[in-house]
Formats: C-alpha cells, sequence, structure tokens
C-alpha cells in the first residue's frame, strides 16, 4: 500500500498517469468513519478530515483501525458517501486521545466537496476519465512500401492487438483500473471478513455451549461429592451420636447404683438408730412426796 496519496515513490518504469497525484490541502470537514476495527467489532464515529485531496484523506480517529483495512467514509455536508483502504496509521502522542490515519478512496473524486479545488484536481479527473493522449505515429516511423519488384511478403498474422486499443476500457486510466482492483479486493476482503466473523461466532457458540455443558457436569459431580461426604459425615456423627448415648447411660446408670446404696445405707443407719432409742429403759421420775420435800 506504498501507493497512496499521503506518500508515492516514483520509478522509471511507471507511467506518468500512474505517477500523477492530485495536490494536498488542509481542508476541515466533519465526516462519519464505519467499518471494522483490529478486534473485529463494527463502529462508527464523527470525525473531521486534516488534510484532503482526490485521492483520499488524513483523519483521526479513535479506534484501531490497521493498514488494508475497508472503511466507509460519509460527509454529511456534501451528502456523499465513499469506500477507501486504510494506507497509514499514525502513532498517537503521549497523553492524546485517538491517533491519525491516512485512506486511499477507492474510486477517486472529490468527495468532500471543496469549493475551490486546485487546478489539478480537473486535470486529474479528466484523465482519468478520457484516458492519456496517444500520440500519432509519425509519418517517418511508417513502415516504407515494399518496392514494385520486390515479392509479395508472406502472409504473417498480425500481432495481438491489446485490449485497451480495442475496448471501451482501454480509455481508462492506471489509477482507475487500479482502484477498480483494489474495490474488488476490498469486497472480496470484505466478504472473506464477514465469513470469517460469521465463522468465528459459530466456533464461540460452540465452545461456550461445550463449556457450559462441562460446567454442568462438574457442577453434578461436585454436588453428588457433597451429597455423599455429607451423607458419611452424618452417619459418623450418628454412630458418634449413639456411642456416646450409651456411655451416658451407663454412666448414669452408674451414678444411679451409687446414689441407690447411698441412700439405703443411710436409711439403714437411721432405722438403726432409732431402733436402739426405742429398746433403752425409760428413766425414773421423782415422787411427789420426794419433790415436796
Amino acid at each position: 500500500m506504498d501507493n497512496h496519496p499521503f506518500s508515492h515513490t516514483a520509478t522509471s518504469q511507471e507511467s506518468p498517469s500512474s505517477l500523477r497525484r492530485s495536490t494536498r490541502i488542509e481542508f476541515v470537514t466533519p465526516v462519519f468513519l464505519s467499518g471494522r476495527d483490529a478486534a473485529g467489532e463494527r463502529f462508527r464515529e464523527l470525525t473531521q478530515t486534516v488534510l484532503v485531496n482526490l485521492h483520499g484523506c488524513k483523519l483521526r480517529t479513535s479506534y484501531h483501525v490497521l493498514v488494508g483495512m475497508v472503511v466507509t467514509l460519509e460527509c454529511p455536508k456534501a451528502g456523499t458517501t465513499g469506500k477507501a483502504v486504510c494506507v497509514k496509521v499514525w502513532d498517537a502522542p503521549a497523553g492524546v486521545v485517538g491517533h491519525e490515519i491516512a485512506v486511499q478512496l477507492i474510486r477517486p473524486r472529490n468527495l468532500w466537496s471543496v469549493p475551490d479545488p486546485p487546478a489539478d484536481w480537473e486535470t486529474v479527473a479528466k484523465t482519468m476519465v478520457e484516458g492519456p493522449t496517444v500520440q500519432a505515429e509519425s509519418p517517418t516511423q511508417a513502415a516504407a512500401p515494399p518496392s514494385p519488384a520486390a515479392p509479395p511478403p508472406s502472409p504473417v498474422a498480425p500481432p495481438p492487438v491489446p485490449l485497451a486499443e480495442t475496448s471501451p476500457l482501454g480509455t481508462l486510466t492506471v489509477d482507475l483500473r487500479l482502484a477498480e482492483l483494489e474495490g474488488r479486493s476490498a469486497q472480496l476482503l470484505e466478504s472473506f471478513l464477514d465469513i470469517m466473523y460469521s465463522q468465528a461466532e459459530e466456533i464461540t457458540r460452540t465452545c461456550l455451549e461445550e463449556l457450559r455443558q462441562q460446567v454442568e457436569v462438574l457442577l453434578r459431580d461436585a454436588e453428588e461429592r457433597l451429597r455423599q461426604s455429607f451423607h458419611q459425615s452424618y452417619e459418623a456423627s450418628a454412630s458418634s451420636l449413639t456411642g456416646l448415648e450409651g456411655d451416658l447411660i451407663d454412666q448414669m446408670t452408674s451414678r444411679s447404683a451409687q446414689l441407690i446404696r447411698s441412700a439405703e445405707e443411710a436409711l439403714r443407719a437411721r432405722s438403726r438408730e432409732l431402733l436402739g432409742t426405742q429398746d433403752r429403759p425409760a428413766p425414773a421420775q421423782p415422787s411427789k412426796q420426794a419433790s415436796q420435800k
């Protein structure tokens, strides 16, 4: 993507028409930039141009757009819309939100409705429609007719005439053909991306469904293990309580027996004391006469 409106390197093999580029000017106009970002998510934001020419523009965006991605530009003031390809990305300065990108229109034109465009814009647009002027062959370069005395030349099949000279498409310039090829490539790329996104969504749904099933299996397993552990704990607790109940009953029985024996011994001792008191003779009481004396 070196062949874009903001960086172009000329080579000796290129034709003058392919080297012709429109003048860049500083022109600020609001545009809606939409498409898919590097994460595959669709976006649409209102931004504005910084530099424009007949082939593209430079603008600022807050989304991560990669070189080669197809975007859509909408100019609300001009009421125009066009497809473009991202051809360059600048890193965002420190502390600045968003970064600048350069995009090249698939069909170059004055998408921005610049009121007084540079003079070469009209020339380039006319060249793109009419094609380069073909210079007529000079008379001196024409082949000399054969001598009358010379034998007629053997019939030779004429060389194949290039399609560019016989078809109406031959009037199109290299730039326009490249734009058409880039447009087709962009459409194929967009279709391929849509297919990839659909497959990715299907794979994601399948993975999520498998993950959900696995989680359900793990939950059921954990629930069953917890139920078994609770049952084992309950049985162990019940066995421990049964043993504790037996120990308490034994202790209470032993303690009750000791209390009963102690009570019996106390009753027997008290009974012996009472019986011993009844068997003793009563002390003699003095008579009245002796008391009177």
